[in-house]
């Protein structure tokens, strides 16, 4: 009996221990937060140049033996001859000038002619906004010969319309009325005939023609 009730006094101690050993937080927990997993945005598909240099090629071959007297070729070959007068226009030096829609400073160089010392020859150059028109005007011929230019100004467009400041959209949607053969590298156009001895370059700024040369072939 006396057994018994030590136990019972004993009893509330136990409990009273065994709910400090067991005593929970009284925060409550807080499930761990995972990291959203990152949405990368899909990268804009690398810009496609334009190059016809294949179709051209067929073309050319096709035409080959009758290319003299076909109207493509001659089309090609008078604008990339001399892109800023029409085949109506005579080459002078009058109607060059007439072109550019700002003031002119013309300047002129005699240089002895390749082929026959005793001619001496004359180049011009029409400087304009930065720009220049180079003319070779030899002796025996007597007729101005567009060898050169660095175009940076909209005061001369070419005769389809292209010009300094025009879209690069417009600007190939022109060129492809040629047979001609179109190059495009970053930020750059570049256009020759069949034999690659004329040349237009069409330098690109955010997306706009901001410079154009040409090369011609003087001999």
């Amino acid at each position: 009996m006396r057994r018994l009730i030590m136990l019972l006094c004993l009893l509330p101690i136990w409990v009273y221990g065994d709910c400090q050993t067991r005593q929970q937080p009284d925060s409550p927990r807080v499930a761990a937060v995972l990291p959203k997993p990152r949405t990368n945005s899909p990268k804009p598909a690398p810009q496609r140049y334009f190059n016809n240099t294949a179709s051209m090629q067929a073309f050319y071959e096709r035409v080959e033996t009758l290319a003299e007297d076909n109207p493509e070729v001659l089309k090609a070959i008078e604008f990339i001859s001399n892109p800023f007068l029409t085949e109506e226009e005579e080459p002078a030096l009058r109607h060059y000038t007439a072109q550019v829609r700002t003031a002119t400073q013309v300047l002129k160089d005699t240089i002895t002619n390749v082929h026959n010392a005793r001619y001496i020859d004359t180049l011009f150059q029409l400087n304009f906004d930065s720009s220049t028109v180079e003319l070779y005007y030899p002796m025996y011929t007597k007729r101005f010969l567009l060898s050169f230019a660095d175009i940076k100004s909209p005061n001369l467009p070419l005769k389809n319309g292209i010009k300094v400041g025009c879209t690069r959209q417009e600007l190939l949607q022109k060129l492809q009325g040629y047979k001609l053969f179109i190059k495009e590298n970053r930020n750059v156009v570049e256009v020759c005939d069949v034999e690659q001895n004329l040349w237009l370059r069409f330098n690109l700024a955010k997306g706009r023609v901001s410079s154009i040369q040409y090369e011609g072939y003087v001999d």
